[in-house]
C-alpha cells in the first residue's frame, strides 16, 4: 500500500529506522528486497568522533594532536557515510539520512548539505540534550531543539524531520515551534540509551536497547494528538511496532509512516513483508483502496477523540463488589 511521508512517495509505509539494519549496503539491499517503504540510515555521531579522537590523543607518541585527528576523523567518518548514502540511493527508494545532534554548532549545516548532495532524499534529526543544568529551563531547552533544526533547515531543500525524546512537557508546542524552523515531520519517539546497574558490581552496564509492543501505547495518544493539531507535519511512529496490528493502529491515528528496528532484530527482514501484507489485507476487509482513506481515522479530532483526555484510571474502573 502506498504512502506519502516528507513530500516523498513511498511504496510501503513500513520504514525501516536508523539502526544496524541500515548501516551497510548488504542490509540495505535487505530491507528493498523485503518492501521496505524507505530506510532512515544508521546516524552520524560527531560525538563518536571526538571520542576517538581524544582517545587517540592521550596516547602516548601522538602529542598535542586533537584538532588534527578530529578534522582527519571526521573527514574519513563522513567518506564512509556519504558513500553508503549516494550506493543506497541507487536502490531506487526514499534515503533517510541521519543526524545525532549534541550541541547547536554548525557542523550539522555541513553534514546535512554533504547528504543532500549524495543523494538523501530527506533528513532525520536525532536530537536529544540531556538536562543536568538546573538554571535551565524548559523552555530554553526546546529553544536549542528549534535552533538545531533552524539551522539545518535553512541549509539544505530536502526535507527535515526531527526524532523527538519521550520526556517533553508539551510535544505539541516543541512540534509546532520546529514546523516554524522549517521541520516537515516528526518521529516519535526517540529510543536512547538507558544505563542500568550491576548491584554486585556496584557498576553501569547497557540497558536492554529494544522496544517491546508495550511501548506502543505511549506513543499512540502523541500521534493522534500531533496528527490533529499540526496536520502540516508528518508522523513517524517509531516506537513499539512489531507487527501488523501495530502499523494499522499507529496510521488510524494519523501517522503517515510506521518505523520499525526492533521487529527485525527479533523475526528478519521478512517481517517487513508480514506487516506490508497485513495492512493489504486489513484495509481490504474494511473496504479501503488506499491509505488515505483510513489514516487519521481515529486521530484527536475524532467522534472519540475525548478518550485521549481520559488519563486517570480510578473512576473509570468498576467498583468492586463490597
Amino acid at each position: 500500500m502506498k504512502a506519502k511521508y516528507l513530500g516523498l512517495e513511498l511504496a510501503s509505509p513500513v520504514v525501516v529506522s536508523s539502526s544496524p539494519y541500515t548501516a551497510n549496503m548488504h542490509n540495505v539491499e535487505q530491507c528493498v528486497r523485503n518492501g521496505a517503504g524507505a530506510v532512515v540510515l544508521k546516524s552520524i555521531f560527531e560525538e563518536q568522533i571526538y571520542r576517538q579522537a581524544a582517545s587517540l590523543d592521550n596516547m602516548e607518541g601522538y602529542g598535542d594532536a586533537g584538532e588534527y585527528l578530529e578534522r582527519y576523523l571526521g573527514d574519513a567518518y563522513k567518506a564512509e557515510l556519504l558513500k553508503l548514502v549516494a550506493d543506497a540511493a541507487k536502490t531506487g527508494i526514499p534515503v533517510i539520512g541521519s543526524i545525532n545532534c549534541v550541541g547547536t554548532g554548525d557542523a550539522w549545516i555541513e553534514y546535512a548539505s554533504a547528504m543532500q548532495a549524495a543523494g538523501a532524499s530527506a533528513l532525520e534529526l536525532n536530537i536529544f540534550l540531556l538536562p543536568t543544568d538546573r538554571q535551565a529551563s524548559a523552555q530554553e531547552i526546546e529553544s536549542r531543539y528549534a535552533d538545531i533544526v533552524r539551522k539545518v533547515a535553512a541549509g539544505v531543500t530536502i526535507p527535515v524531520s526531527v526524532k523527538l525524546p519521550m520526556r517533553l512537557t508539551n510535544v505539541l508546542s516543541v512540534g509546532d515551534a520546529l514546523l516554524g524552523r522549517g521541520a516537515r515531520g516528526l518521529v516519535l519517539y526517540n529510543r536512547f540509551f538507558e544505563p542500568d546497574i550491576d548491584i554486585e558490581k556496584m557498576s553501569f552496564v547497557n540497558g536492554d536497547p529494544f522496544s517491546e509492543p508495550t511501548e506502543l501505547r505511549n506513543v499512540l495518544r502523541s500521534t493522534a494528538l500531533c496528527a490533529h493539531a499540526l496536520p502540516q507535519l508528518d508522523i513517524a511512529v517509531s516506537t513499539g511496532v512489531h507487527d501488523g496490528a501495530a502499523a494499522v493502529k499507529a496510521l488510524l491515528c494519523g501517522a503517515a509512516v510506521v518505523q520499525v528496528c526492533t521487529a527485525i532484530h527479533r523475526h528478519g527482514y521478512e517481517v517487513i513483508g508480514g506487516i506490508n501484507r497485513f495492512i493489504d489485507e486489513w484495509a481490504a476487509r474494511q473496504g479501503f483502496d488506499s491509505l488515505d482513506e483510513f489514516s487519521g481515522r481515529m486521530d484527536y479530532g475524532s467522534s472519540e477523540g475525548e478518550f485521549y483526555q481520559r488519563v486517570q484510571y480510578m473512576k473509570y474502573f468498576p467498583h468492586g463488589e463490597e
